[in-house]
């Protein structure tokens, strides 16, 4: 962008990261604020028009224009915060730009008049406007069609906080330890950066990252993506592990995961041959058998004695549909271990 282009105008509120989206966005706060601005808004435009902003008037015009918000206000809401690759409400185009001129007018306002400003709202069509750049990164439609920048690059270290309710110095620590790379101009890439939110417990949006199988993944999204595969049935729960156990279809092997997991997919594999999962693309690869602090997983899994436990970090989609694939294929159940007297 050139010295000379105007700056687009920055929607999302410092103030307001580090707070659960939940919170920030409470739809009671977001309609109280929608009403302050609509009766802030409702003198000028009634001026506008040339008509006098009397007492009746101005009120009249402001719960009309409170009305015809809260239409948007409220799909925006819904969408904003539901994680699902599709949000429960869309918002014809008409009527979305109306709700950003409105929250435009409400903003120069308050700045004019040195009154409150609609932060709130503001960042709620910013987290938005973050939503729909990484929908359409990774070949999602977005529900709702966002009107975005004609050129953009990254994420910046604002939206990346506000997108995983992180405050802005833990983003910009993250930045200078060089977890994600990340320049003034550019932001941080969205393939990096994905990879990097989905493993922050606050990331709203990790569908994102399961669309594709090479995106990183953790133990919430692997356990959601093994609830639709036909390759697995689902055994049970151990809650007190937070793990979730699967039986592979047309075999006796099982695996379980960390079904609650933010930071990673952690797999245990009970039982099974290493021979067959060491080339797969597997993190951390450990063998557990005899490890004191596994005592508790061995129970969980009904493992006998003489019956191997190996725990491992599953990086993608791809690698933990591979690993599935092979596990169902070969013949994975180990040996019993040596006694020592072969």
């Amino acid at each position: 962008m050139s010295s000379g282009s105007p700056r687009p105008l920055a929607l999302l509120q410092d103030s307001l990261l580090g707070k659960p989206a939940s919170e920030v966005l409470d739809i009671d706060a977001l309609i109280a604020e929608m009403e302050y601005a609509s009766r802030a808004v409702a003198v000028p435009l009634l001026r506008l028009r040339g008509e006098t902003p009397d007492a009746g008037k101005v009120e009249q015009s402001a719960a009309s224009l409170a009305q015809r918000m809260r239409g948007p206000l409220i799909a925006l809401h819904a969408w904003v915060l539901v994680d699902e690759p599709s949000g429960p409400a869309t918002v014809a185009t008409g009527a979305l730009e109306d709700f950003i001129h409105f929250i435009a007018m409400a903003r120069s306002l308050a700045e004019f008049q040195s009154t409150p400003s609609p932060g709130r709202l503001m960042h709620l069509l910013g987290l938005a406007r973050v939503r729909a750049r990484l929908e359409a990164h990774v070949g999602l439609v977005p529900a709702i069609d966002m009107p975005l920048l004609p050129v953009e690059e990254g994420l910046n270290a604002v939206e990346i906080a506000a997108v995983c309710s992180l405050k802005l110095t833990t983003v910009r620590n993250a930045i200078s330890r060089r977890e994600m790379p990340y320049t003034k101009q550019e932001g941080a890439p969205l393939d990096e950066v994905l990879d990097w939110m989905v493993q922050r417990s606050g990331f709203l949006y990790p569908h994102v990252n399961a669309v594709t199988l090479d995106r990183r993944i953790n133990g919430r999204l692997a356990n959601s993506w093994l609830m639709h595969n036909p390759k697995v049935t689902f055994e049970r729960c151990v809650s007190r592990l937070r793990l979730s156990l699967w039986y592979l279809q047309e075999s006796d092997r099982r695996l379980a995961l960390n079904a609650e997991g933010v930071r990673g997919c952690v797999l245990l594999l009970p039982a099974i041959d290493p021979v067959l999962f060491e080339d797969q693309g597997l993190e951390q690869l450990e063998d557990r058998t005899d490890d004191p602090a596994a005592a508790m997983h061995r129970e969980a899994l009904s493992l006998a004695p003489e019956e191997t436990l190996w725990q491992c970090h599953v990086p993608t989609l791809r690698v933990l549909e591979a690993l599935i694939d092979r596990l169902r294929d070969g013949d994975a159940v180990a040996p019993p271990m040596c006694c020592g007297e072969c």
